[in-house]
C-alpha cells in the first residue's frame, strides 16, 4: 500500500509539470535566450558534476539549492557549501571543404577563461521545514568568433548574479517538496561596447519521492521565468523553462556505500540531454565518482561582420559530451569534493569539421560544512 501511494503521488506531480512545460515551450519558441539562461543551468557542485551531472534525485541539503530544492527538506543540521567552477580558455577551429574538396579552416570560436562561484546555506526549522539562501556569481570574459582572415567578429564580456531563497518541506509519507526563488541581474556588452543591465526572477519547483529504502525518484521544473528586463529590446532576454526527471539507487554494504543517479531532460528540443553517474564511499571518509553526460543547447550571438559593417544574429548548437570523474573526502563535519567534466563546444553543420585546439575540460571544487 505504501509503494502504491508513493507512486501515485509522484505520477500526479509529473503530469502537472509536463502539462505546464508544454505550454512554456510554445511561448518561448520564437524568442532567443539570454546569457543568464546558461548560467542558471550550471549552479550545481562538484559532488554531482563528478556523477555526470545527475542531481534530480541525489541532491541533498545545501547542495540542493538552485538545482532541485526538494532535496533541502532532508536537512537535519545546519549546512554551508561553497562551489567554484572553472571554465578554461577554449579555442575551437571549424573547417569546411574548399573548391578543391580539401578541408581548410574558415572560422574560430574562442571563449576566454571564466568561472562561477556559489555560496549556499541551509537552515532546518524542524516541522516547519528547511529554509535556505544562495548567492551565485558568474564573471565571463570576452567571447570571440574569428573569421578565416583572423579578424574578430564579436567580443562581448558579461556577468550574472543570482540571489536566491529556498524552502523545502516533508509532506505525506516519504515525499519532499521544495521551491527556489531567484532574483537575477545580468550585464552584457554589445558590439559597440555599451553595457546593458537586465533584471528578472526565476523559480525552481521540485519533488523527491522515496519509493523504497533504496530507490528515490524526483522531478524538477527549472527556471520558470518571464525573462529579463532590458531597456534595449534587441538584447536577448528570455530564459528557457526546462524539466528534469531522475532516479537514484543507494545501498550500504559493510564499510562501503554505493549511490547511482540517472537523469533525463525532456522534451529533447535540441537533442538528447542525459546524465548518469555513480559514487562509492569507503567508511564515509573517501569517495570516488564516475559519470557520463550529454547536453545540448542552442546559443545565439549578435555578430558584427567587420568586412560588411552589418549585424547578424547567429544561431548554433553547442554540445558537452563525455566522461566525468570526481573525488570526495570527509573530515568530521567538513566535506571536500572535486570534479572533472567536458566543456561545451560548437556542433558542426553539414560539410564541416571541428577540432578543439585548447580547453576541453571543466574543473569544479566544493567544500561543505555540517554543524
Amino acid at each position: 500500500m505504501k509503494y502504491v501511494h508513493n507512486c501515485v503521488v509522484t505520477a500526479l506531480f509529473y503530469l502537472v509539470v509536463f502539462h505546464f512545460l508544454i505550454f512554456s515551450y510554445a511561448v518561448l519558441a520564437d524568442n532567443t535566450t539570454s546569457s543568464a539562461d546558461g548560467f542558471l543551468k550550471q549552479l550545481i557542485g562538484a559532488e554531482h558534476y563528478g556523477m555526470g551531472g545527475s542531481f534530480v534525485s541525489t541532491n541533498r541539503g545545501a547542495n540542493a539549492v538552485s538545482s532541485n530544492p526538494a532535496g533541502i527538506a532532508t536537512t537535519e543540521r545546519n549546512q554551508f557549501a561553497i562551489h567554484a567552477t572553472r571554465f578554461p580558455r577554449t579555442i575551437a577551429l571549424l573547417s569546411k571543404q574548399n573548391l578543391n574538396a580539401n578541408y581548410e579552416d574558415y572560422a574560430q570560436y574562442e571563449q576566454r577563461a571564466y568561472g562561477i562561484e556559489t555560496v549556499n546555506y541551509a537552515l532546518p526549522m524542524g516541522r516547519f521545514g528547511t529554509f535556505a539562501v544562495a548567492l551565485s556569481f558568474l564573471q565571463e570574459g570576452h567571447f570571440r568568433r574569428v573569421n578565416h582572415l583572423g579578424k574578430a567578429l564579436n567580443s562581448f564580456p558579461e556577468n550574472n548574479i543570482a540571489l536566491g531563497f529556498s524552502y523545502g518541506l516533508s509532506i505525506l509519507e516519504d515525499t519532499f517538496i521544495g521551491i527556489d526563488t531567484k532574483w537575477l541581474r545580468s550585464k552584457v556588452t554589445d558590439t559597440a561596447g555599451v553595457e546593458h543591465l537586465g533584471h528578472g526572477y526565476a523559480y525552481n519547483i521540485g519533488v523527491i519521492q522515496q519509493v523504497s529504502d533504496a530507490i528515490d525518484v524526483g522531478v524538477v521544473a527549472r527556471n520558470l521565468s518571464n525573462g529579463l528586463s532590458f531597456s534595449d529590446v534587441s538584447i536577448p532576454d528570455m530564459i528557457t523553462r526546462t524539466i528534469a526527471v531522475g532516479i537514484a539507487y543507494r545501498r550500504e554494504i559493510s564499510d562501503g556505500a554505493l549511490r547511482i543517479g540517472f537523469d533525463v531532460h525532456p522534451p529533447f528540443q535540441d537533442g538528447i540531454r542525459t546524465n548518469v553517474g555513480a559514487e562509492a564511499w569507503y567508511r564515509h571518509r573517501i569517495g570516488a565518482r564516475i559519470g557520463y553526460l550529454r547536453h545540448t543547447e542552442m546559443r545565439y550571438a549578435s555578430v558584427l561582420l567587420l568586412e560588411d559593417a552589418v549585424f547578424e544574429t547567429e544561431e548554433r548548437l553547442w554540445k558537452a559530451e563525455g566522461f566525468c570523474f570526481g573525488l570526495g573526502f570527509r573530515f568530521g563535519g567538513i566535506t571536500f569534493d572535486a570534479a572533472y567534466t567536458p566543456q561545451f563546444i560548437p556542433v558542426t553543420t553539414s560539410e564541416e569539421r571541428i577540432s578543439t585546439v585548447q580547453g576541453e575540460n571543466i574543473y569544479t571544487f566544493s567544500i561543505g560544512h555540517t554543524f
